[in-house]
């Protein structure tokens, strides 16, 4: 078992390193016998986090450490004496230590704070022991091959499995998120009921040995995994779940109904998946239940597809990727017409990518991209450079106030190696206490944070070993890259020429050093606060652009009953409030992120081959859907009720796409959808049914009331915020007399279209935040090299003001000098921010253009703030006595 079971790896080459070679090898069986014990009692988790511990226990014990042959007991007394003198220092000029740590602790709290995102964001659904080896089977379709999606027709799954010779294991699922639960009892009376959002899924027994979620807390509760799944209308569900619907009663053997149709067996219990994973689900229904909801037709449907109808493979070891599609391709070519299998094309998508690729999306409905983690970590990175950046320029401008003790040292005796020491020590301890200050800051930040930046804490920061060695690599190197430079420029004054106090710490191979990193680091600034700009900016646009439809003041409900009679009962009702101005029941909403998706093929009267049609997202309507929605309608008549479904809208798009011609051109146009014919009575506009990432989407609207299930209901309260509740309350006493057995759940419409751009939005806010962190730390440093130069100056002002000196002049003479190098670091950042910006905006289908004024104001603010922070400094020197300065010369 000890081959089989690996144990921290970092902790073992420190005791192999720094132990004594005759007791290592002791310690490590005694730190594994203690791993199998905590794995019994505590978990593969817990025991690993125990191994590190007793680990780092061990080596704290200082008979275990090498030593060295030539130990000199004098190191300890003169680390103690760097250390004492490192403390005085800091005392002494205790506004420069402020300043310092306060930069620092910033920094340091903020890269944590990414780090953490950034760790939580790679993990996802890292942790199967398959993981190299799963695939998802997604769908390309299209000529061009530019339509990307993720479900799979009914039959795939167990073609698949029958045909390919390259795959060890396979699974299909599907995952329909929300449904009206109900806790019924031996004789089927309800006890209880339940709206569940999301979290349910039909899924295959083997998903549990594909997905298997090792080195997590995932653990069978109760129940058998090898066959909890196995019959139809079987349920596994979470412990959350579980105490949710029961309580503390037995929850193995009881009935959940679904939808008010289904009874299902509770067959097992498991614990909660993790948050980091991409299927975010708390109810497993046996995917056997599917032959009943779909029936066997659809079950044999090759042309039908749910996008939420997905299957997962782990290819052979050595199999490629490549081989397996290509077989995969055989299998679908051998069971479906040439038209079918030419045009639409099953690939594989590693499992790794599943969470960056936005194109195919997952479970979730949210993906990042790679380029947001770079983004991500090169903030952190920035953010520890400038706060670096501030040491350095202050710890460089403080040394001209201790020539006199440099240059006393190195008579008295000190050589360069003991300055450099004593200096880093100083920085070390400036960043040590920043480090743990930060670390704290950091805990309080993500905690409060957690909604924003997407992750959910598991276990707090101080309690993470990965989080408390970063915090000591980071220290080290805020440590050797903020203090190295100063240290070694320090230690190699000339004694005589200090004790005189006549050098200058400036200037580095002709060029002024501390200009340089001022420059380096607003510009740096600048890049995230222009791109914030922008990126906020391109969020007001999705908010304010004319989608093509009404968003305000509409609520939105699935409905539970599509009898047209009990639907007509429950429009008069609603339309009779005097705070509903309209009422409309369709399949689905003109746009947003929870909708109904369903798409066909239209082509013309006369198409012959799959190429000849166009793919179209179908809506059936009613008569008040477009008044409700102020849909356009541009050619033509709407629907009405008598119509059949031979008659459709289409939009403007598909009729370009159909080459019909003008839109009054399409009006009574035969077409063909399937096998039947249907004709275009009315054109309306185009509307973005999906975010403005995308293009318009072909649509046909038709009448089709047994497809209707959704209630729309506009609002009548625009005036009167106040009387939205009051609205919703009446609304719903409407709808529980109608349908007194399910949950009256809504949701604002335009919450729904909000939720396109939701991970950009909290993105946005999150570079916002870091926007100001960045000009905080930048005016900090700022703040203290102008004190050092108002300080320096004081005399040289008091003789400008005797001859004659305004205070403006004065101003000006301290804030020249800032005012060109923060204009130099905006030249140098607009180019970069740019070509940044321009790529991001790329992946939208509809953008902001990209203007002079959009990185010039930002800019100009960066620069006001700068001017103001060096004013406010000068000002109190402008305006001081020249007498109180010259009075002693």
């Amino acid at each position: 078992m000890k081959n089989e079971l690996k144990t921290p790896a970092w902790i073992d080459f420190l005791v192999d390193n720094l132990a004594p070679h005759e007791v290592a090898e002791e310690i490590r069986g005694d730190l594994y016998e203690l791993l199998i014990k905590d794995i019994a009692t505590a978990g593969l988790h817990a025991a690993k986090r125990r191994y590190i511990v007793n680990g780092l226990g061990f080596l704290a014990k200082e008979f275990f450490w090498k030593r060295s042959p030539q130990y000199n007991p004098n190191t300890t007394i003169m680390l103690s004496s760097y250390f004492k003198m490192a403390k005085r220092s800091l005392v002494a000029y205790r506004g420069t230590s402020i300043i310092n740590i306060l930069g620092l602790v910033i920094g340091i709290a903020s890269a944590l704070v990414l780090l953490t995102v950034i760790r939580f964001e790679r993990s996802f659904d890292s942790f199967h022991t398959q993981r190299d080896r799963i695939y998802r089977i997604v769908r390309v379709s299209g000529s061009d091959m530019s339509e990307f999606r993720t479900g799979v027709s009914y039959p795939v799954p167990g073609a698949v499995r029958e045909g390919l010779t390259s795959i060890d294991n396979l699974t299909a699922m599907e995952y329909f998120g929300g449904a009206n639960i109900d806790i019924v009892d031996a004789t089927g009376t309800t006890v209880r009921k339940f709206r569940e959002e999301s979290g349910c899924a039909l899924v295959e027994p083997e998903f549990f040995q594909i997905f298997d979620f090792r080195d997590t807390n995932f653990k069978w509760i109760a129940g058998n995994p090898d066959k909890a799944l196995d019959e139809p209308f079987n349920v596994v569900i979470t412990k959350t779940i579980a105490k949710k619907y029961f309580g503390d009663v037995e929850p193995i053997g009881q009935t959940l109904r679904f939808q008010k149709q289904w009874d299902c067996k509770v067959t097992g219990v498991v614990e909660d998946l993790p948050p980091n994973t991409d299927f975010p689900i708390t109810t497993f229904i046996s995917y056997s239940t599917l032959n009943t909801l779909a029936g066997k037709e659809g079950m044999a449907n090759w042309y039908g597809v749910n996008d939420s109808h997905n299957a997962f493979v782990v290819l052979k070891e050595g199999t490629t990727k490549a081989e397996a599609e290509r077989q995969i391709a055989a299998v679908h070519a051998a069971h479906t017409p040439k038209e079918l299998h030419e045009s639409r094309h099953y690939l594989l998508q590693e499992l790794g990518d599943m969470h960056y690729d936005a194109k195919f999306g997952n479970y979730n409905g949210r993906t990042i991209s790679r380029q947001t983690i770079l983004s991500l970590a090169l903030i952190a990175v920035f953010l520890l450079l400038t706060a670096g950046i501030n040491y350095i320029n202050l710890a460089t401008a403080q040394s001209t106030l201790r020539a006199k003790e440099i240059g006393l040292r190195k008579v008295m005796g000190s050589n360069q190696k003991n300055l450099v020491i004593q200096f880093l020590m100083e920085t070390f301890l400036v960043v040590l206490i920043a480090g743990i200050i930060g670390l704290g800051l950091s805990e309080i930040l993500i905690i409060n944070l957690q909604s924003l930046v997407n992750i959910k804490l598991v276990h707090l920061n101080f309690t993470d070993p990965f989080i408390l060695i970063s915090t000591s690599a980071i220290v080290l190197f805020v440590t050797l890259f903020s203090g190295l430079y100063p240290s070694l420029n320090i230690s190699r004054f000339n004694p005589v020429t200090a004790m005189k106090n006549r050098f200058s710490t400036e200037n580095v191979g002709g060029f002024s050093l501390r200009k340089v990193l001022v420059v380096v680091q607003f510009t740096i600034t600048q890049i995230l606060v222009v791109g914030t700009f922008i990126v906020v900016s391109q969020m007001k646009f999705f908010q304010q652009v004319d989608m093509g439809f009404t968003r305000d003041a509409i609520i939105t409900a699935r409905i539970p009953d599509r009898d047209p009679n009990k639907l007509q009962v429950l429009e008069n009702q609603l339309r009779s409030l005097p705070c509903v101005a309209g009422v409309s029941v369709s399949f689905t909403l003109p746009s947003g992120v929870s909708r109904n998706r369903s798409y066909r093929d239209i082509g013309p009267a006369d198409a012959a081959s799959m190429g000849d049609y166009q793919v179209f997202e179908f809506q059936s309507i009613d008569s008040s859907y477009l008044d409700l929605y102020k849909i356009r309608l541009i050619a033509g008549r709407n629907l009405n009720m008598q119509d059949s479904i031979g008659n459709i809208l289409i939009n403007k798009t598909l009729v370009k796409n159909l080459s019909l011609g003008l839109p009054a051109d399409a009006i009574g146009t035969e077409l063909k959808i399937g096998g039947t014919n249907v004709k275009v009575v009315g054109v309306v506009d185009d509307f973005f049914s999906n975010s403005l990432k995308e293009t318009v989407d072909n649509m046909v609207m038709t009448v089709e009331p047994k497809a209707y299930s959704t209630l729309s209901v506009k609002l009548n309260v625009t005036d009167h915020a106040s009387s939205l509740p009051d609205a919703v309350r009446d609304i719903e006493k409407i709808w529980t007399s109608n349908f007194p057995d399910f949950i009256f759940n809504y949701r604002f419409f335009d919450d729904n279209i909000n939720a396109f751009y939701e991970q950009e939005e909290k993105y946005a806010r999150l570079f916002q935040l870091f926007s100001l962190v960045f000009l905080l730390i930048g005016c900090l440093g700022l703040y203290g090299l102008i004190t050092f130069v108002v300080n320096r100056k004081s005399k040289e002002v008091a003789i400008r003001k005797v001859l004659g000196a305004s205070i403006r002049n004065i101003l000006v003479m301290f804030s020249k000098e800032y005012v060109q190098l923060i204009l130099l670091s905006f030249l140098i950042a607009a180019p970069v921010t740019y070509y940044a910006v321009d790529s991001w905006l790329s992946n939208f289908a509809h953008h902001i253009e990209l203007q002079w004024w959009l990185f010039a104001v930002p800019g100009l603010l960066v620069l006001v703030i700068a001017l103001l922070v060096v004013t406010a400094k000068s000002i109190r020197t402008a305006n001081a006595n020249p007498v109180d300065k010259l009075k002693y010369e």
